[in-house]
């Protein structure tokens, strides 16, 4: 009886044991391929890809808003959208190219709160008429005529920055992109291009503090964004970006400490605020607005 006893009892008690020792080894044992892995991609892109964070959805309205009279320059000394904003830009213009070149800072959030961003844009962009050549302003006059640009094409020169969201802090060491946006002369502006970026994250949960050194690539596809006064176009931005996201992955907890090089392609829905990430398999919502994962 004792021995039938024990041989039942055998099975539950290696579970309990083989359990516990998965529960101690994450997330430290985590490797490239693991769910844990992916949900810190996933957050650093989401936090990449955020409007009041800095990150391409800022410059994707920073597009939008050049197909207004009032351009960014509007945005100066201003307080926009939800956080407290204060932004100070300075614009030249080269005749012999048709070329603006824009100088951009900005702070958004309380320095000592969260969410909190401080970040540097230089961009040359070019306001294209519907033969494709370049004019001064997205409204001219041409005689008794007054006509918009039917494109703009943007370029991100140079960008610096960092912020925070309530699991990750970031320091940009590397921005670029080119957009083309068509369709400048109506309500709805459709956004292509490419934008590269590379940050170091540092990702804190209760278990563990993952740092991460990484480099994004996004392809946009066909991006609509209302032109304009930018207000909230988080809701209001939709479309499909395709990217691929490496990064050198540190962990840290207690005095364990591993490294991991990740690598992922991914898709991402834009539409009603949410950006939808999905890699591998997995899927994750994010807030486009705040750039982190709901």
């Amino acid at each position: 009886m004792k021995r039938n006893f024990w041989m039942k009892m055998r099975s539950p008690l290696l579970a309990v044991f083989i359990l516990a020792g998965c529960d101690q080894s994450d997330p430290l044992s985590s490797n490239d391929n693991s769910p844990m892995a992916t949900e810190d991609a996933a957050e650093s892109i989401a936090s990449a890809v955020g409007s009041d964070n800095g990150g391409a959805m800022d410059q994707l309205s920073d597009l939008a808003e050049l197909a207004s009279v009032a351009g960014i320059q509007g945005q100066e000394g201003g307080a926009l959208g939800k956080l407290d904003e204060t932004a100070d830009i300075d614009t030249t213009y080269d005749p012999g190219t048709g070329t603006w070149t824009a100088v951009i800072s900005r702070e958004r959030g309380n320095p000592n709160g969260v969410p909190y961003a401080s970040f540097s844009r230089t961009y040359t962009y070019q306001f294209l008429n519907k033969d494709g050549q370049p004019q001064k302003y997205w409204r001219v006059r041409n005689g008794a005529q007054i006509d918009t640009a039917y494109t703009i094409k943007l370029n991100i020169v140079a960008g610096t920055g960092t912020h925070r969201t309530r699991r990750l802090s970031q320091q940009l060491t590397g921005l670029s992109g080119a957009f083309t946006a068509t369709g400048t002369n109506t309500a709805l502006i459709t956004i292509n291009g490419t934008y590269s970026r590379s940050a170091v994250d540092t990702v804190t949960t209760r278990n563990a503090v993952r740092t991460l050194d990484h480099t994004l690539s996004l392809n946009l596809i066909d991006v609509k964004i209302p032109r304009g006064n930018r207000g909230n176009f988080s809701r209001q931005i939709s479309g499909t970006i395709t990217g691929n996201y490496t990064a050198t992955a540190t962990f840290q907890s207690g005095s364990l400490y591993e490294e991991r090089n990740l690598n992922r392609d991914f898709t991402i829905t834009l539409g009603g605020g949410d950006v939808r990430i999905k890699i591998r398999g997995l899927n994750f919502i994010g807030d486009l607005l705040r750039g982190e994962l709901r």
